[in-house]
């Protein structure tokens, strides 16, 4: 069975009172639980055709999807949002060869471009080029106890449908272990919009960006957020903050 979550929260602006709103709402959790259900059986129907060909124990199995889905979470839906049920990604990975490491949870922040080095780490394949993610198999297969790097970059690049949340202003992150620094800003250039512990708040529900006492933490993850746009040439405008220089920006 693949551990998937739903959160079941209701939307912003629901008339409990209003019974069509109701329905809807019913029909639309069963509408997705629905669907969780059916990606779950043709999941073990494909374990199960591994087992019956023999190929089991020659086949690396990786269930990932593209994006996560906030169902209500801080009384939103979609993807768009820099929170954790949105931003993140399921990724459940078996591999035969390594029976020792079933049941393991990595704790280290991956990225999807991650994946296609992973991909060609797992098939014992060497990329031709450099690329920009890591190759996580060292450590999918405990030859390493973690990455080397602090945490990786999110963003939400551009919204082209007026109207939609994040048309006007986009974001840029920086995830580590612990904590989570979100910028927001136009074409004139991002500024600090989210702070969060994530040991002591999981579930986000304070934001720590104006605390005082969390001023130098938050200055070392807008320098690693900067470093890493510089990496990947990213074109957003940073400005500067928490005495870090800007980045992209016009003189």
């Amino acid at each position: 069975m693949i551990p998937l979550f739903i959160y079941a929260a209701l939307p912003p602006n629901f008339d409990i009172e209003d019974e069509e709103q109701r329905r809807e709402f019913v029909l639309n959790r069963k509408r997705y639980s629905a669907m969780v259900e059916n990606l779950d059986a043709n999941v073990g129907r494909m374990t199960s055709f591994l087992q019956e060909e023999g190929l089991a124990d020659d086949t690396v199995v990786i269930f990932l999807a593209d994006h996560g889905e906030l169902g209500g979470s801080h009384g939103l839906r979609g993807k768009q949002w820099p929170y954790e049920e949105s931003m993140g990604v399921p990724l459940i990975l078996r591999d035969p060869r390594v029976p020792a490491q079933a049941g393991t949870t990595i704790d280290d922040p991956v990225a999807t471009e991650d994946l296609f080095p992973t991909f060609l780490g797992l098939a014992g394949l060497t990329p031709q080029n450099a690329l920009m993610g890591a190759d996580l198999t060292p450590l999918l297969h405990g030859e390493i106890e973690g990455l080397e790097r602090e945490g990786v970059l999110g963003e939400f690049v551009a919204e082209l449908r007026q109207g939609v949340v994040f048309y006007d202003a986009v974001w840029r992150s920086f995830r580590t272990q612990r904590y989570k620094y979100v910028v927001r800003g136009d074409n004139t250039g991002g500024t600090p919009w989210m702070f969060f512990d994530l040991e002591n708040d999981p579930h986000e529900m304070e934001n720590l960006v104006a605390e005082e006492s969390y001023r130098d933490e938050m200055a070392r993850h807008h320098q690693l957020l900067r470093q890493r746009m510089l990496e990947t040439e990213d074109h957003f405008v940073l400005l500067p903050a928490w005495g870090c220089a800007g980045l992209n920006t016009w003189e």
